[in-house]
C-alpha cells in the first residue's frame, strides 16, 4: 500500500473514524507493517539446507515496455523503441495544422521529430507533481517506527497533534502515516474488546454502536489538519505552474520579435545565438498546466520552423547539414543491425534505446532518402523488440515450467525421507537421494516470484527436517577426511584435463601449482589414499612425458606442419564448391578443423602463413555468404585476435579461457542432472508435459555447449599459433 493511499480516508472526505475502525481485522496492514514487508520482500533469498550451496534466486527481468511518454518526464524519458519512433516519423506536422502552418523547411529539423518532443512533454505536469509527492524522506520508515514503537494510544495520538502542527508536508507526511496506522490498529483493538465485552453481557452484535471517544475526536482533528496543509502544498505546485506558463509565454513573445525583425537577418550567427538562448531558457522552465502545454508547445514549434525557414537562405550549409545528417543515420542504421547478432538480449536492447535517442537528435536527411533510412532503421528495431518480447515470453513459460518441477522435487523429498532412517547406511543413503535432488533443484531456475519463496520454503523444510536429525546421528563424526578426498579428486580431474593440453609453458604452471596445492591438502582414509595418489600422479608424469617428447622433436615437427598448412592453403584456394551450400559450408569447416590440428610452425614463418591462411579463408566465405552463426563466430575469431595483440594477452586470455571452462561445465552438470533425473516427474500430474520442457532445456544446453567447446578451442588454437 503507498503512502498515500494510507494518508487519503477510505471513501470520502468526512468518512468517520469508526468506519475505519469497523472494517475487518484481515484489511490492510499499517505503514509500519508495510514498511517492514516491503523491506523483507527486497531482501529474501533463499537459505541453505546443511548439504549445499543455496540455489541461486534468479533476478528476473521486468517485462513491462518502457512507460509511454505520458508517464514519464521529457528530460528522463526513454522513449518505447517499438512506438516512439514511429510516432517521430507519422505523426502529421504541425505546418499541415489548420490553426497555424508555417511553410516546411526541409533543411531544418523535420516537424515529426520536434512533434516527438511535444508528446513527451505532455507528461510533463504528472510527473512532477508525483516527484513532489514522494520526495526521498529524510528519515527511513525503520528509524521512524522504531522511534514510536513503544507509544501507547494516548502518547501517539498526542505525538500526531504534535507532528501536523509543522505546516511541511513532505518532511511530515511519512511520520503521519506510520502515526495513523498506529493509533488505528489501537483503536481497532480497543472497539474489539468492547465488542467482546458487550456481547458476553448478552448484547447482540448488530446491536453495538460504539461511542466516540475525545481521544478518537482529536485524533480525527490532526488527521484534518494535516489534511488541509496537503491541499496547500498541492495549490503551491499548481501556483508555480500557473508562473511557468507565464515564463514560456514571454519567451514566445521574444522568439516572435526575434523572428519577425528584420534587422536580424542581416546577422545570422547572432540570430542563431539568440534563439539557442531563448531554447535553453525555455528547456530549463518546468511544468505548466496540463491543459496549456499541447497549444503552448504548438506555438513554440510553430516559431522554431519560422526560425528554420529563415535559415533556408544558406542552401551551401543546408546540404552540408544534409549529407551529414544522412552519413549520422546510415552509421546509426548499421549500428542497430548489428545489434542483432549480439548475444544478450537486455544489452541490445538498451543499446537500441541510446540509438533511438540519438536518432532524434540528429536533423532532417534529404527527402528522397528519409523514407528508405527510417524503414531500415525501424526494421532492425522491430525484430530486436520482437526477440525481447520472445525472451520474456519463454522466461514467464520457464518460470512456471520450473514451479510445476519443484513441486514434484518436493513431493519426491517428502518421500524420501518417510523412509526408515536408523543406522549410518541408511542416513547416507537418504542424504545421497535428498543431494540428487538439490542438484536438479539448483539447476531449475526461479520459480513466478509469488510463489517463489514458497515453494523454497517447503522444499528447504524438508531438507531441514532430515539433516536436523542427522546432524544429532553424526555428531561425533569428522568429515575432514572426507572434504581432503574430494579436494584430491578435483585435483587428479583437473590434472587430468591438463595432461591433454599442449600449450607448455601456461599448463606447466598449472601443474606445479596443482602439486603445491596437493602438499597442502591433509590425509585421507586409507582406504582411498593410494588410489588418489596414484591418479593424480600418473596425470602430472602423463604430461610431463608428452612435454618432453614435444620438445626433442620440435623442429622437425614444426616444418612438418609448415608444410601441411602451406598445403592446406592451397587445398582451400582452389576448392571448387558445388550447388548444395551447407555442404560446401561443412568443407570449409573441415578445412578449419584440420588447420587446427596441424599444430605449430616455426616462428618465423608464423604470421606469414597465418595471414595466407585468413586471405583464402576470408575470400571462400565471401563467396559462401556465410549465415549470421558463422558471422558471429568470425566475430570471435577478430575479438580473439584483438586480445592477442594487446600487451596483456597472457591475462586476458586466462580470463576468457575460464569463463569458457566453467560455463561448460556447468552445462555439462545440468545436462548430466537433466538426464539422470527426468524420472523423478514420472508421478507427477503434468509428467508429459515437463518431460518435454526438461527435454527442451537439454537441446538447447547441448547447442549452447556444442557453440561454447567451439570457442574455447578457436582460442586456444590461436593462442598456440600466437608462441
Amino acid at each position: 500500500m503507498e503512502e498515500k493511499d494510507l494518508l487519503r480516508p477510505e471513501t470520502d472526505e468526512n468518512q468517520s473514524l469508526e468506519a475505519t475502525l469497523g472494517a475487518s481485522e484481515e484489511a490492510q496492514p499499517t505503514v509500519s507493517q508495510d514498511a517492514t514487508e516491503t523491506a523483507t520482500d527486497a531482501t529474501k533469498t533463499e537459505t541453505e539446507p546443511a548439504i549445499a550451496e543455496t540455489p541461486a534466486v534468479e533476478e528476473v527481468p521486468v517485462a513491462e515496455e518502457t512507460p509511454a511518454a505520458e508517464d514519464a518526464p521529457v528530460e528522463e524519458q526513454t522513449p518505447t523503441v517499438e512506438e516512439a519512433p514511429v510516432q517521430q516519423e507519422e505523426t502529421a506536422p504541425v505546418a499541415e495544422e489548420p490553426a497555424a502552418a508555417p511553410a516546411k523547411a526541409e533543411e531544418a529539423q523535420s516537424v515529426s521529430e520536434m512533434m516527438a518532443d511535444i508528446e513527451n512533454v505532455n507528461a510533463e505536469n504528472a510527473e512532477n507533481e508525483d516527484e513532489a509527492e514522494n520526495e526521498t524522506p529524510a528519515e527511513s520508515a525503520e528509524q521512524i517506527e522504531a522511534e514510536y514503537k513503544d507509544l501507547t494510544l494516548e502518547e501517539a495520538v498526542e505525538e500526531l497533534h504534535r507532528v501536523v502542527a509543522d505546516p511541511d508536508y513532505n518532511k511530515i507526511k511519512q511520520r503521519v502515516g506510520i502515526l495513523r496506522g498506529k493509533v488505528i490498529a489501537q483503536l481497532r483493538d480497543i472497539r474489539k474488546e468492547q465488542l467482546e465485552k458487550f456481547i458476553a453481557e448478552g448484547g447482540q452484535k448488530e446491536a453495538f454502536e460504539p461511542e466516540k471517544s475525545e481521544l478518537e475526536e482529536k485524533f480525527d482533528n490532526a488527521l484534518m489538519v494535516f489534511k488541509h496543509n496537503k491541499s496547500k502544498f498541492l495549490e503551491n505546485i499548481e501556483a508555480e505552474k500557473q508562473r511557468n506558463l507565464d515564463e514560456k509565454n514571454a519567451i514566445l513573445t521574444e522568439l516572435r520579435s526575434l523572428i519577425e525583425d528584420e534587422n536580424n537577418l542581416n546577422n545570422l550567427k547572432a540570430l542563431n545565438d539568440k534563439f539557442k538562448e531563448l531554447q535553453e531558457r525555455w528547456k530549463n522552465v518546468g511544468p505548466v498546466p496540463q491543459n496549456e502545454s499541447n497549444n503552448l508547445w504548438q506555438n513554440y514549434h510553430f516559431y522554431v520552423e519560422k526560425f528554420f525557414d529563415i535559415l533556408r537562405i544558406n542552401k551551401e550549409l543546408k546540404t552540408l547539414d544534409l549529407k551529414k545528417n544522412l552519413e549520422q543515420k546510415i552509421k546509426l542504421c548499421e549500428q542497430a543491425e548489428s545489434l542483432l547478432l549480439q548475444d544478450s538480449v537486455n544489452q541490445s536492447f538498451k543499446e537500441l534505446q541510446e540509438l533511438h535517442n540519438e536518432w532524434k537528435e540528429i536533423g532532417p536527411v534529404p527527402e528522397d532518402k528519409k523514407e528508405e533510412l527510417w524503414e531500415r532503421f525501424k526494421s532492425a528495431s522491430d525484430q530486436i523488440n520482437q526477440r525481447r518480447r520472445d525472451h520474456y515470453e519463454q522466461i514467464y513459460a520457464d518460470q512456471q515450467n520450473n514451479y510445476n518441477a519443484k513441486v514434484v522435487l518436493c513431493e519426491k523429498a517428502e518421500e524420501v525421507i518417510a523412509q526408515p532412517s536408523e543406522t549410518a547406511k541408511q542416513y547416507n543413503a537418504i542424504s545421497d537421494q535428498l543431494t540428487e535432488l538439490l542438484k536438479v533443484w539448483k539447476t531449475l531456475g526461479a520459480a513466478p516470484p509469488k510463489v517463489n519463496e514458497e515453494i523454497w520454503n517447503r522444499f528447504k523444510g524438508t531438507l531441514d527436517q532430515f539433516f536436523g536429525k542427522k546432524k544429532e546421528f553424526f555428531g561425533k563424526i569428522k568429515d575432514e577426511q572426507q572434504t581432503n578426498y574430494n579436494m584430491k579428486v578435483d585435483l587428479a580431474i583437473r590434472a587430468e584435463a591438463i595432461a591433454q593440453r599442449t600449450d607448455w609453458r601456461a599448463a606447466t604452471e598449472e601443474i606445479i601449482q596443482l602439486q603445491k596445492e596437493w602438499k597442502e591438502i591433509g590425509a585421507t582414509s586409507r582406504k582411498h589414499s593410494e588410489a588418489i595418489w596414484k591418479r593424480f600422479r600418473g596425470a602430472c608424469d602423463k604430461f610431463f612425458e608428452a612435454k618432453s617428447n614435444y620438445f626433442n622433436n620440435v623442429q622437425e615437427i614444426e616444418g612438418e606442419n609448415l608444410r601441411k598448412k602451406e598445403e592446406l592453403i592451397e587445398r582451400i584456394r582452389n576448392h571448387a564448391f558445388g550447388p548444395d551450400r551447407n555442404e560446401n559450408l561443412e568443407a570449409i569447416k573441415a578445412y578449419q578443423r584440420e588447420w587446427t590440428e596441424i599444430g605449430f610452425v616455426p616462428r618465423k614463418e608464423k604470421d606469414r602463413i597465418y595471414a595466407a591462411y585468413r586471405e583464402v579463408l576470408d575470400q571462400r566465405f565471401a563467396e559462401l555468404k556465410v549465415s549470421a552463426d558463422d558471422r558471429r563466430r568470425d566475430n570471435y575469431r577478430s575479438r580473439i585476435d584483438n586480445i592477442l595483440s594487446d600487451p596483456n594477452a597472457d591475462r586476458l586470455l586466462d580470463k576468457e579461457k575460464r569463463y569458457l571452462v566453467n560455463k561448460i561445465d556447468q552445462l555439462k552438470n545440468d545436462i548430466a542432472i537433466w538426464e539422470n533425473n527426468l524420472g523423478f516427474f514420472a508421478s507427477s500430474k503434468n509428467a508429459d508435459l515437463l518431460k518435454a520442457e526438461f527435454s527442451k532445456k537439454i537441446d538447447a544446453a547441448k547447442e549452447e555447449l556444442k557453440d561454447l567447446e567451439y570457442r574455447l578451442k578457436m582460442m586456444n588454437e590461436k593462442a598456440k599459433e600466437e608462441k
